[in-house]
């Protein structure tokens, strides 16, 4: 059983207008919170076969709220690529 991770120790504040996660960032752009996940997924047929990709998470009123969508949308991803992809997310 995995030990409960607060959101503070799993977001690192850049600046006023950006917070940072190991799979994603949150940035407050024209008067709203985006959040975009970030991971990479594998592609036998590319060179190199790792690509990086960018997945959107939507715009929210609040940081918070577009941290959750976030994390939702990575483990999303992890589950659906299961080995064909990398997103640094610890279930």
């Amino acid at each position: 059983m995995s030990r409960h991770t607060s959101r503070k120790e799993r977001w690192t504040r850049v600046s006023a207008k950006e917070h940072r996660a190991l799979f994603g960032v949150v940035r407050f752009v024209r008067g709203a919170w985006e959040g975009m996940v970030i991971y990479e997924s594998w592609n036998d047929e590319c060179e190199p076969p790792w690509q990086v990709e960018e997945a959107y998470a939507g715009r929210f009123k609040r940081p918070r709220n577009a941290m959750i969508a976030v994390e939702d949308k990575a483990r999303e991803i992890a589950r659906q690529l299961k080995d064909k992809g990398k997103v640094a997310i610890k279930d």
